[in-house]
Protein backbone atom coordinates (compact mmCIF):
# COMPACT_ATOMS: atom_id res chain seq x y z
CA UNK A 1 0.00 0.00 0.00
CA UNK A 2 3.30 2.58 0.90
CA UNK A 3 4.78 1.49 -2.41
CA UNK A 4 1.33 2.71 -4.22
CA UNK A 5 1.18 5.77 -2.57
CA UNK A 6 4.71 6.64 -3.27
CA UNK A 7 4.53 5.85 -6.76
CA UNK A 8 1.57 7.49 -7.60
CA UNK A 9 3.25 10.60 -5.35
CA UNK A 10 6.34 10.26 -7.49
CA UNK A 11 4.30 9.60 -10.96
CA UNK A 12 2.23 12.94 -10.30
CA UNK A 13 5.65 15.10 -9.43
CA UNK A 14 6.71 13.56 -12.51
CA UNK A 15 3.44 14.36 -15.09
CA UNK A 16 2.48 17.55 -13.08
CA UNK A 17 5.30 19.96 -14.34
CA UNK A 18 4.31 18.25 -18.60
CA UNK A 19 0.68 19.40 -17.49
CA UNK A 20 1.18 22.45 -16.17
CA UNK A 21 4.03 23.47 -19.01
CA UNK A 22 1.11 22.62 -21.63
CA UNK A 23 -1.37 24.95 -20.15
CA UNK A 24 1.21 27.41 -20.14
CA UNK A 25 2.18 27.57 -23.66
CA UNK A 26 -1.70 27.37 -24.19
CA UNK A 27 -1.77 30.52 -22.22
CA UNK A 28 0.96 32.03 -24.14
CA UNK A 29 -0.42 31.57 -27.48
CA UNK A 30 -4.32 32.66 -25.70
CA UNK A 31 -1.92 36.01 -24.79
CA UNK A 32 -0.72 36.44 -28.05
CA UNK A 33 -3.99 36.48 -29.75
CA UNK A 34 -5.95 38.91 -27.55
CA UNK A 35 -2.69 41.51 -27.53
CA UNK A 36 -3.08 41.17 -31.09
CA UNK A 37 -6.92 42.25 -30.98
CA UNK A 38 -5.87 44.53 -28.30
CA UNK A 39 -3.46 46.40 -31.17
CA UNK A 40 -6.28 46.07 -33.72
CA UNK A 41 -9.10 47.59 -31.30
CA UNK A 42 -6.54 50.41 -30.48
CA UNK A 43 -5.97 50.75 -34.14
CA UNK A 44 -9.57 51.35 -35.31
CA UNK A 45 -9.70 53.51 -32.66
CA UNK A 46 -7.56 55.72 -33.15
CA UNK A 47 -8.88 56.13 -36.99
CA UNK A 48 -12.23 56.47 -35.80
CA UNK A 49 -11.78 59.19 -33.62
CA UNK A 50 -9.95 60.50 -36.21
CA UNK A 51 -13.12 61.01 -38.21
CA UNK A 52 -15.10 61.93 -35.13
CA UNK A 53 -12.91 64.92 -35.47
CA UNK A 54 -12.83 65.19 -39.55
CA UNK A 55 -16.81 65.10 -38.71
CA UNK A 56 -17.30 67.98 -35.92
CA UNK A 57 -15.12 70.39 -37.71
CA UNK A 58 -17.71 69.80 -40.92
CA UNK A 59 -20.57 70.03 -38.96
CA UNK A 60 -18.69 73.73 -37.62
CA UNK A 61 -18.47 74.69 -40.99
CA UNK A 62 -22.32 73.48 -42.15
CA UNK A 63 -22.93 75.65 -39.04
CA UNK A 64 -21.28 78.83 -40.44
CA UNK A 65 -23.04 78.82 -43.58
CA UNK A 66 -26.14 77.75 -42.56
CA UNK A 67 -25.97 80.67 -40.15
CA UNK A 68 -24.83 82.61 -43.11
CA UNK A 69 -27.52 81.52 -45.17
CA UNK A 70 -30.22 82.05 -42.52
CA UNK A 71 -29.00 85.64 -42.43
CA UNK A 72 -29.00 85.90 -46.03
CA UNK A 73 -32.58 84.77 -46.50
CA UNK A 74 -34.20 87.27 -43.98
CA UNK A 75 -32.00 89.93 -45.47
CA UNK A 76 -34.02 88.89 -48.66
CA UNK A 77 -37.44 88.44 -47.52
CA UNK A 78 -37.22 92.10 -45.84
CA UNK A 79 -36.27 93.38 -49.06
CA UNK A 80 -39.25 91.48 -50.51
CA UNK A 81 -41.43 92.87 -48.00
CA UNK A 82 -39.96 96.35 -48.34
CA UNK A 83 -40.60 95.86 -52.69
CA UNK A 84 -43.79 94.53 -52.12
CA UNK A 85 -45.14 97.77 -50.69
CA UNK A 86 -43.65 99.86 -52.48
CA UNK A 87 -44.76 97.93 -55.27
CA UNK A 88 -48.30 98.32 -54.37
CA UNK A 89 -48.50 102.29 -53.52
CA UNK A 90 -47.63 102.81 -57.15
CA UNK A 91 -49.74 100.28 -58.86
CA UNK A 92 -52.57 101.89 -56.91
CA UNK A 93 -51.96 105.29 -58.78
CA UNK A 94 -52.22 104.24 -62.48
CA UNK A 95 -55.28 102.71 -61.46
CA UNK A 96 -56.80 105.96 -60.54
CA UNK A 97 -55.69 107.47 -64.13
CA UNK A 98 -56.94 105.08 -65.77
CA UNK A 99 -60.41 105.84 -64.05
CA UNK A 100 -60.32 109.64 -65.99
Amino acid sequence: MRKMILSAVILSFLFLPVLSGCESKQLKDDNTKLKQQVDTLSKDKMGMQAQASQMAAQMDELKKKNAELEKENSELKAKVAELSKKGAKPAAKPAAKKKK
